[in-house]
């Protein structure tokens, strides 16, 4: 089977490796469509100080879905449209997967917007954390796919009012079609001045941060109101990373992080949410590459060119 090996800093070659034997128990699904995340780029092309290269095969990929080829499980029968939330370096032509690690797909939805449930998962494990934030203010900062489903979340928990931040005119229009009703070029406005401007000069009630940067993470402490919420999400884009945290203790706000997400409370509801219409995902995906093109995918994905959000990789 094909798979894709991170031999080096920009340098990614796609290598031959044995196709997984099934075994007592599992699940043996054939992967058709894997989409690239906002964590993926950054060690693909740069590297990161807590990754070793080569990286192993199929890594760093976890956004798949799969159809079944075999099952050893009662949950699962081949043709079943499944989605990988192994993490388990997924870019592979197969999976090996126990039941835990796989979440059933409805048949009749398009699997590229069905794919979106893993990133929307891994938000409503963060969201999870959560106390009630019906009627509280809140900032997204950055609306690339996180922050965008982020956004749309807030808006289903009944947050309010909800000001996006980007770069980015074209993620700032879609920011407002998923329920954000305050939208700041960062670009072109001081981002700290518009949200104090927005919240009377409190801040927001919560701010989730959804980039990466040693820059958008120290707008967490000035946008938030004292004892507000701060939700730490963008993985860093390097490792170690430096923030002025003297500015955030001062605010006292309760802080939290996410990693991952869980099949049944996250990924399940997940999908249900974009199968019922509730968060309508579709708008995500802007572009597609075959698999043996990877490289220049993840480089657009950096790059933020041509309108890019969410790219696709075909098996």
């Amino acid at each position: 089977m094909r798979a894709v090996q991170v031999i080096a800093p920009g340098k990614i070659e796609l290598i031959d490796l044995p196709k997984p034997a099934m075994e007592k128990g599992k699940v043996l699904a054939r992967t058709t469509l894997a989409s690239i995340c906002g964590s993926d780029w950054p060690g693909v092309l740069h590297g990161r100080g807590d990754l070793t290269y080569p990286m192993p095969p199929g890594r760093p990929g976890h956004e798949v879905v799969c159809v079944v080829e075999e099952s050893d499980s009662p949950e699962f029968a081949p043709g079943d449209l499944v989605l990988d939330v192994g993490y388990d370096g997924s870019f592979r032509e197969f999976q090996l997967r126990g039941p835990e690690s796989i979440v059933k797909l409805p048949a009749n939805r398009e699997p590229e917007e069905m794919l979106m449930s893993q990133p929307l998962g891994v938000v409503m494990h963060a969201a999870r954390k959560w106390p009630s934030i019906l009627g509280k203010s809140a900032v997204v900062i950055g609306q690339g796919t996180i922050g965008l489903l982020f956004t749309a979340l807030l808006k289903n928990l009944g947050a309010g009012p909800i000001i996006a931040l980007d770069l980015e005119d074209n993620r700032l229009t879609l920011g407002r079609k998923f329920g954000s009703d305050h939208q700041i070029n960062t670009s072109r406005a001081d981002a700290i001045n518009a949200v104090m401007e927005l919240t009377g000069g409190q801040g927001a009630d919560m701010v989730v941060e959804a980039v990466g940067t040693e820059k958008t993470y120290d707008w967490c402490a000035p946008m938030v109101r004292k004892g507000g919420m701060v939700t730490f999400f963008g993985l860093p884009k390097k490792e170690p990373m430096s923030m002025h945290f003297v500015a955030l203790m001062r605010k006292d706000p309760v802080l939290f992080t996410s990693n991952m997400g869980e099949r049944d409370a996250d990924f399940a509801v997940a999908r249900d949410l974009i199968a019922s219409g509730k968060v309508y995902a579709r708008p995500l995906i802007t572009h597609r590459f075959p698999l043996d093109q990877i490289l220049p995918a993840h480089e657009l994905a950096e790059s933020r060119a041509d309108n890019v959000i969410k790219i696709l990789l075909e098996f």
